[in-house]
């Protein structure tokens, strides 16, 4: 379960830029960030379907049972993502009680909190809410999770695939039918079904690979296959806001999953990846130290201000646009405090946690055996 494949820490890197360059830089209706988002997706869904296929795995010869499977599931989840977000959250909700936050906290914070916010940002507001905005993602992964692991760990492993199938196509034809009704954009955007079936995409990818003697791999494993897979992501990805607005039901739906289909691809590509100058790109020190705290950096960069952005600063103009230096000067600025916000809750609180988690999951998930490790240790 701990397995590191070579590549997916600087992956997580360019997929954590995309989303900040969003944020900071990219007008509202470019999509890069949301391109950010399905890589993260695509990845996950690679590899917690993986992870779930080898528990059951355990479940089916007889070394464990769901019980204990699910509960180490669970636990390696919840140790992994809940400690900065729960603190984040607490922290966000004293400072509204003290009048350093927007009062529009209060309204969203229940949903934040059962991680429901792609519920509150969608079905509730139908806007997107500044520095909360980003949340939405989190909570898709989080039900993803809850709605996944017990279905995979309770099913045989031959009908994992044909499940990963079933919520694939779920998710598309939600993702048309929506269309057709006229939902608005943002319902469709937040709704976990339209999202979920890209991490099902995921999961179908990384079945593939693992078949014995799998065309597939042989051809995405070519960096000609990366190539052209890169290409076609990012020609995607620039057009998007045209077929997002222009195009009917079926043919955004077909471009829709065609993107998908071509991010989990690129996903698997650098999985089974034979090029060394890719895999030590997507390797460099800088590139996979990020990758490794992206989940913090992601967490908590919506919430610092760009300081070029701030009142005071902007006065300085005397109501006239800021220079261009200026722009980019608080963008840099903003970007390191993540940046550092980020490496010291990977330090001081997940890093910690996480050497602890194999031991902490072994006393909950099996109390036995973990009661057997201490005898023999003494």
């Amino acid at each position: 379960m701990d397995n590191r494949i070579r590549g997916f820490d600087g992956l997580r890197a360019i997929a954590v830029l995309m989303v900040f360059l969003q944020h900071r830089l990219l007008a509202s209706s470019d999509e890069t960030g949301h391109l950010g988002v399905w890589i993260f997706f695509a990845l996950s869904g690679f590899l917690i379907t993986g992870i779930l296929t080898a528990q059951r795995r355990t479940i089916e010869t007889g070394v464990s049972d769901f019980f204990a499977e699910l509960k180490r599931f669970l636990l390696r989840r919840t140790l992994r993502i809940f400690p900065v977000y729960y603190l984040l959250l607490s922290v966000l909700a004293v400072l509204m009680l003290l009048g350093y936050v927007s009062p529009q906290l209060k309204g969203g914070l229940p949903f934040h909190f059962a991680y429901l916010s792609n519920i509150w940002i969608g079905e509730v507001l139908r806007y997107w809410p500044g520095p909360y905005s980003h949340l939405w993602s989190l909570s898709i992964e989080e039900q993803f999770y809850l709605f996944f692991a017990p279905l995979l760990l309770i099913a045989p492993l031959r009908w994992h695939l044909p499940i990963c199938y079933a919520v694939f196509v779920a998710g598309v034809a939600s993702m048309w039918g929506m269309r057709v009704t006229g939902t608005p954009e943002i319902v469709i955007y937040t709704n976990p079904l339209t999202n979920f079936w890209l991490l099902a995409l995921g999961g179908i990818g990384g079945a593939w690979l693992r078949a014995q003697g799998s065309l597939l791999r042989a051809w995405l494993a070519r960096p000609s296959s990366f190539a052209a897979l890169l290409v076609g992501v990012s020609l995607l990805c620039a057009t998007e806001p045209h077929w997002t607005t222009a195009a009917g039901p079926a043919v955004y739906t077909l471009l829709c999953t065609f993107y998908g289909i071509c991010i989990a691809a690129l996903v698997c590509s650098i999985a089974c990846s034979h090029s060394t100058t890719l895999v030590g790109l997507l390797e460099t020190p800088w590139l996979a130290s990020l990758g490794r705290i992206s989940y913090g950096f992601y967490l908590y960069h919506n919430f610092v201000p760009n300081p070029a952005r701030l009142h005071r600063v902007q006065a300085l103009f005397h109501g006239a646009s800021e220079p261009f230096w200026v722009r980019l000067g608080g963008i840099v600025i903003s970007f390191l405090i993540a940046l550092l916000l980020a490496k010291l809750s990977w330090r001081f609180i997940e890093a910690p946690i996480l050497r602890r988690k194999a031991q902490w999951t072994l006393r909950v998930a099996n109390p036995a055996a973990a009661r057997g490790a201490g005898l023999s240790k003494g």
